[in-house]
């Protein structure tokens, strides 16, 4: 008789913890929801049919119990090809990694005051996506975060982010303009890298690990050079002084530059720095130089490549920071 009441109590037990399972994601409308808290959902998916203009509810209702809308989920909007415009709920304060991955006709959508981080991915190849404001209050933009929104020509980093995530602005090829706050600590590597159409770059003086100085980005101490734009007019580069170190993809394919004057001070010029400098043609580099990375001039094709000392070559990772889905 025991047994058979333990049996009873550990299927009524069962059926409970199941039908609290199921009660945690359900459909209203256009959308699943997913419950993440007290009277509190998040957009756990949607039809990727959907097309058009989009407008998620402030809040929905299962059974007598009203829910606030406050998130989008990881990958909520993946692949919604068909969304032109999205208008997100006001107390909305998360949008997941991913969340509008491959978007690709998405050419509008607002960001919520409360929202605190711009996820891995989360932007990433919203190729129609023109134009878009970052609340102040963002305190993060992460890898590939807006990478291939090749239509968005200008972007101001928000006051309150520390970090910029590798490869974060990958791609987006009419990007013209890019403010740097104050606040900003760290920049990923390659953050710009394909950023064909870049022309300046300003870092907000008080910034105490970046500094810009004629649209270039360099750090604080101006000892690397990490940026320079692939669009700026000029003919001649004649490198500060003090820099010892160029970076990555530093010069990628910079366009009207014809002779650059390396440093006296450089010791290192980095993997692809120069990659794809079409109308190089000559680079005088001091004899501190004795680190001249793989493939750093590659493309180059007009280098007068006896300009170039050093034979201390290093193994260049291609796949270094890569995420093959995103790339």
């Amino acid at each position: 008789m025991n047994r058979i009441r333990i049996f009873w109590a550990l299927i009524i037990t069962m059926l409970a913890i199941s039908t609290a399972a199921d009660a945690q994601v359900f459909k209203a409308g256009t959308f699943r929801y997913h419950v993440i808290g007290k009277n509190k959902v998040e957009v756990a998916s949607a039809d990727s049919s959907m097309s058009g203009n989009v407008a998620i509810p402030q809040s929905v209702r299962l059974g007598d119990t009203v829910y606030t809308v406050t998130a989008v989920a990881k990958n909520g909007f993946s692949g919604c090809t068909g969304i032109r415009s999205i208008i997100l709920p006001a107390k909305i304060t998360r949008i997941g990694k991913e969340a509008f991955f491959n978007c690709l006709n998405l050419n509008s959508i607002n960001i919520p005051y409360g929202v605190k981080e711009i996820y891995d991915g989360t932007f990433c190849h919203c190729e129609a996506l023109a134009g878009l404001t970052v609340p102040d209050g963002v305190t993060k933009i992460g890898k590939y975060a807006l990478a291939h929104c090749k239509n968005i020509t200008r972007f101001n980093v928000p006051d309150a982010c520390k970090e910029i995530g590798d490869k974060a602005f990958y791609n987006c090829q009419k990007l013209q303009a890019l403010v740097i706050s104050a606040a900003v600590e760290k920049i990923g590597i390659r953050a710009l890298q394909g950023c064909v159409e870049l022309r300046r770059i300003n870092v907000e003086p008080e910034n105490q690990f970046f500094a810009s100085q004629n649209d270039i980005l360099y750090d604080k101490n101006l000892s690397t050079l990490i940026k320079y734009p692939a669009n700026i007019d000029e003919a001649m580069f004649d490198m500060p002084s003090s820099i010892q170190t160029v970076e990555e993809y530093a010069f990628e394919n910079v366009k009207k530059m014809m002779v650059v004057k390396v440093s006296s001070s450089c010791n290192k010029i980095d993997n692809m720095a120069f990659v794809n400098c079409e109308n190089l043609r000559k680079a005088v580099c001091p004899p501190s130089l004795h680190q001249v990375g793989m493939d750093s001039f590659f493309g180059c094709n007009l280098l007068d490549q006896s300009s170039i000392p050093g034979d201390d070559f290093t193994e260049f990772d291609y796949t270094k920071g890569m995420v093959e889905k995103y790339e």
